[in-house]
């Protein structure tokens, strides 16, 4: 299992992640950034069953941590946007091209899912995804999941072809619709959330997802110490402990300014 820590932003809100290689796989194709000086933090999934999907999601954090440390945003929203659109973009570019030079890497992609927060003239995350890697936001007892799966029943599910409960069992229902690196272009998904202080951001695969219903991380999250190292090991180990069928891996992000830290990336996740 490996853990980071990041310094704490000016702002205050401060992340931590955690990954696990799970109980059936071989490999962690997991990778993540914590970035806590920039206020970035990210998540990517290599796409299991292609070739070379911990390359692919290696090279998504490190281009998406050059490109953040090389911007150094302004704390303003439209900034904020910007930068994240841009790393998404570039990681595209960086996995796609290593898959062009590298014939045994072809068709290589991951999902990515990435929260940035601007400060100015309140607290917003801006959130950038593709894939079904997710975000969600726990206020008061409610778990808001603030991301879309690009997957073929999510479409189908908003199309109204298909029930939410049909989808949940469906044996397509981890195709997916867009990935990183797979195409020449991909345009991310950005949205807003605007934040309270005492909300908790988590970023995670679909390694918890698949484990554990909304309603399961929420009490997760209810029931757990107040520390962000003891909430990443409880969500991680309740994966786990429901069958642990992927790799898992979950960033958390909460206002904090009492608690500091070395700043940290963490490009390839090992057991």
């Amino acid at each position: 299992m490996t853990t980071n820590h990041g310094r704490a932003h000016n702002s205050g809100w401060r992340g931590l992640g955690e990954s696990h290689i799970g109980r059936v796989r071989h490999s962690n194709q997991d990778a993540f950034a914590v970035l806590n000086e920039e206020a970035v933090w990210v998540v990517a999934d290599g796409m299991g069953g292609r070739p070379g999907g911990d390359v692919a999601s290696r090279l998504a954090i490190r281009a998406m941590t050059d490109t953040v440390t090389k911007t150094r945003p302004r704390d303003g929203l439209p900034e904020r946007r910007e930068c994240l659109r841009a790393a998404l973009i570039a990681a595209n570019q960086v996995i796609h091209e290593e898959a062009g030079r590298k014939p045994e890497l072809a068709g290589m992609g991951t999902t990515v899912v990435a929260v940035t927060i601007a400060t100015a003239p309140r607290p917003v995350a801006v959130i950038g995804h593709v894939g079904d890697s997710r975000a969600y936001c726990y206020r008061q007892g409610a778990l808001i999941q603030l991301t879309r799966d690009h997957s073929f029943l999510e479409d189908a599910v908003a199309e109204g072809l298909m029930s939410l409960a049909e989808a949940s069992a469906h044996p397509l229902r981890h195709v997916l619709t867009r990935a990183l690196g797979t195409e020449p272009h991909v345009e991310p998904d950005i949205v807003t959330h605007v934040l309270e202080p005492r909300d908790l951001l988590l970023l995670c695969t679909d390694g918890l997802t698949k484990m554990l219903s909304d309603e399961v991380i929420a009490t997760v999250v209810a029931g757990s110490p107040a520390s962000l190292p003891s909430l990443c090991s409880r969500l991680i180990e309740e994966a786990n402990h429901r069958g642990g069928e992927d790799n898992v891996t979950v960033i958390v992000v909460r206002n904090d300014l009492t608690k500091a830290s070395q700043d940290v990336s963490f490009p390839s996740a090992s057991p």
